[in-house]
């Protein structure tokens, strides 16, 4: 238990760290005189070697102790001998007197010794601190010329950024100044500039309006030009058909016509210087029914011709009617025109297509 790590200045600066080396060393002592003192037939050797097996943990705990001078583990061995090695000091008997002045003596040298040693100890740390101080001392008288050094410099550093600030402000506020009036005389500049322009736009945009306003009013005229042709342009085109296909059916009438005038006077010069008998009187019969046969057809022909003459007249009236309207009423008012516009939808629309009759030849000279 003379170990030096039990006189380390860790243990000597605790005061519980201590108490619990002394504890240790004390009952190291008692323990190895009731061992010396006993007579082995007086001693029970169950309870040494519970004993024994006990202390194995406390001496872990001091060798902990020695390798990392962690004061916890002391605390820790005493605590498992109070616990677990104290209780078997029964084995030990007769119960053992009191201990003699020697071992008194031997305690009391050991505690000088300790004392003396942590002493040492502590002046060769004073010693040490005091070399530290020093030199701390030293260090910090250092710093603080340094500081002070600093100090003037910064002080100097101050001095000279106040007058370079003082000429740049100095400095600033002039061209402030100068750009001050050169903004506000370009702003004048660019206000005349801009009244100026708007002016000449705004004149600009007059003249512009007024030439749109005039394209407008040509463009509607070209607009409604455009659309009566258009409307104009399909009655057109049915008339030119329609008077197409009653020249067809004309021409087609005319051809059957003159095709049985043809047979019947060809019939009727044939026979004409012969006697009349019952033969000739068949034979004129049959042909005169040959001619009328051929001749039949053309009322239907004159018929068709007619109605696709007359659907050619009425779509070139409309036609007319229709081109001739803009100009009509181009000079009235709107509301006049809109009116008239009105009361000629009735004419052109919704007018119901007349059907076509099939009359057979003895009614077609009945047609009105």
């Amino acid at each position: 238990m003379n170990d030096e790590a039990l006189q380390a200045p860790q243990v000597a600066a605790d005061e519980a760290a201590q108490f619990n080396r002394e504890k240790l060393q004390n009952i190291t002592k008692s323990l190895r005189s009731l061992v010396n003192q006993s007579s082995a037939t007086l001693v029970s050797e169950t309870a040494l070697d519970q004993m024994n097996g006990n202390l194995q943990a406390p001496i872990g705990e001091l060798t902990s102790f020695i390798s990392n001078k962690n004061a916890g583990h002391l605390a820790n061995a005493v605590a498992q001998i109070d616990q677990n090695v104290l209780n078997y000091t029964w084995a030990f008997l007769p119960k053992i007197n009191p201990a003699s002045k020697a071992e008194f003596g031997e305690i009391v040298d050991s505690l000088l010794e300790r004392s003396r040693e942590t002493i040492e100890q502590l002046d060769a740390e004073k010693r040490g601190l005091e070399s530290g101080i020093s030199q701390l001392s030293a260090n910090v008288q250092a710093q603080e010329t340094s500081l002070a050094t600093l100090s003037e410099a910064q002080n100097q550093l101050k001095a000279e950024m106040a007058a370079s600030l003082s000429d740049l402000e100095t400095t600033f506020n002039k061209a402030q100044l100068q750009r001050d009036t050169d903004f506000a005389a370009t702003i004048t500049d660019l206000k005349d500039r801009l009244t100026l322009a708007s002016r000449e736009f705004n004149g600009k945009a007059e003249s512009v309006i007024e030439a749109l306003e005039t394209h407008k009013s040509n463009a509607a005229r070209i607009v409604q030009v455009v659309g009566d042709i258009g409307v104009t342009g399909n009655y057109q085109t049915i008339a030119n058909k329609e008077t197409k296909q009653a020249n067809l059916w004309r021409w087609i009438t005319i051809s059957l016509f003159a095709g049985g005038l043809v047979m019947a006077a060809a019939t009727f010069l044939r026979f004409y210087y012969e006697p009349i008998t019952s033969d000739n009187t068949l034979a004129v019969a049959v042909r005169l029914l040959y001619a009328l046969a051929v001749a039949a057809p053309a009322f239907y022909t004159a018929r068709e011709s007619a109605r696709h003459r007359t659907n050619a007249d009425r779509a070139r009236q409309t036609e007319l009617e229709l081109a001739s309207l803009g100009p009509f009423i181009e000079l009235m008012e709107d509301s006049d025109k809109e009116e008239i516009r009105k009361s000629l939808v009735p004419t052109y629309f919704g007018r119901s297509v007349e059907a076509h009759e099939i009359r057979t030849v003895l009614d077609a000279g009945g047609r009105t």
